[in-house]
């Protein structure tokens, strides 16, 4: 998959669930302190999403969405998934999904990549993300999450970071 399959993949999620969303156009952002950057410059008032591609060692890929703040913790992931996981090379990382090393996103892949999706998103209003393209991003609101991974042909697992890796249940 190529960059702008990937930035129409995620267009056409948006559309298909119907949901208001904003997009800004500004220079690459690859880092965090680029994406505070532009988000103090467009006054956006969302939560900066984090994407970690991973790799199960079973040879699943997921995509561990999530914000920027939060970090993963393997072991839940293990438990959820009967694999260990290993964060993906910068090739592996655009091989499978397209993405720039540095601006992972966390829809529009591949059918075959599981999306984990940490609930502490949740707990915000706003969510930011790029939709491929590093010189894009969206912002939307963080209910309408949702309505993405309803129209997405991703398997989801639901991960919250708070609850201890021994009552963690696979939620599809």
């Amino acid at each position: 998959m190529d960059l702008d399959q990937l930035y129409h993949n995620n267009l056409s999620l948006l559309q298909q669930a119907g949901i208001q969303y904003a997009q800004y156009e500004h220079e690459p952002v690859l880092t965090y302190a680029k994406a505070a950057e532009i988000r103090a410059r467009f006054n956006l008032k969302g939560v900066e999403s984090k994407s970690l591609f991973l790799k199960l060692r079973d040879g699943r890929y997921c995509m561990f969405v999530s914000i920027e703040t939060e970090r993963i913790d393997g072991k839940k992931i293990k438990k959820i998934l009967g694999s260990r996981p290993r964060v993906c090379s910068d090739g592996e990382l655009t091989k499978i999904t397209g993405c720039v090393p540095g601006c992972a996103v966390p829809f529009g892949h591949p059918q075959g990549v599981i999306l984990i999706i940490d609930h502490e998103i949740f707990r915000h209003e706003r969510y930011i993300y790029s939709p491929g393209l590093p010189e894009k991003t969206i912002e939307i609101r963080t209910v309408d999450i949702n309505k993405i991974l309803e129209n997405s042909p991703n398997k989801i697992i639901h991960y919250t970071s708070s609850e201890p890796a021994n009552e963690l249940r696979n939620q599809q």
